[in-house]
């Protein structure tokens, strides 16, 4: 179960529910290094595998209850096009025809039925990670770990993505977007 350390203060509330939302992902993932030292992708790599009442509580951390569906693969694809449209990451995945729901999205540069990926576009897709704003990296660099089901060392190479955790939870608050993050990693059936 999900426990939300503290709760906020009037005049702190964005820093506090950041900082409560990082120590709740954090116990929840069972990491052993202090939540302050604990880097987003070892985060999302410790959240892959969440049952689905600890799913449910994850994506309401952020005042949102869970949509039906759960950690269903249309739940999911739901909640990823929805990333990808409001963060503008249409440049960094593209649609494949090989599966469905959200297997038919995958990183661009890549082809999904050779398993080659193109040196040239690669190097366009890098350049346009390093372009975006913090917030879309984050979000970018998020959906190509749950792609990969872990760490990643073919688009992520080279490019900025060693956020601690705690930083990226307010950053993402700030700008936004957490409550979409929350929803990712929450819905997540496994790509």
């Amino acid at each position: 179960m999900l426990k939300i350390p503290f709760a906020p203060s009037a005049g702190q509330a964005s820093v506090s529910s950041a900082a409560a939302i990082n120590e709740a992902l954090h116990q929840q993932a069972g990491i052993s290094t202090p939540s302050s030292d604990t880097r987003l992708d070892r985060l999302v790599q410790h959240l892959l595998d969440l049952d689905e009442a600890d799913a449910m509580e994850l994506e309401a951390l952020d005042g949102v209850p869970m949509a039906l569906g759960g950690r269903s693969p249309a739940s999911f694809n739901n909640a990823l096009q929805e990333v990808i449209r409001r963060l503008q990451l249409t440049k960094l995945f593209s649609l494949s025809p090989e599966g469905e729901f959200h297997r038919s999205i995958c990183p661009g540069a890549y082809n999904e039925r050779t398993g080659e990926h193109h040196p040239e576009e690669m190097a366009r897709w890098r350049a346009e990670f390093r372009g975006m704003a913090p917030e879309q990296q984050m979000m970018a660099a998020t959906i190509i770990w749950l792609y990969q089901s872990g760490p990643d060392s073919t688009w992520l190479r080279r490019v900025p993505c060693t956020w601690h955790a705690g930083e990226a939870m307010q950053y993402m608050r700030d700008a936004g977007c957490l409550s979409l993050w929350l929803s990712l990693i929450a819905r997540y059936p496994g790509w």
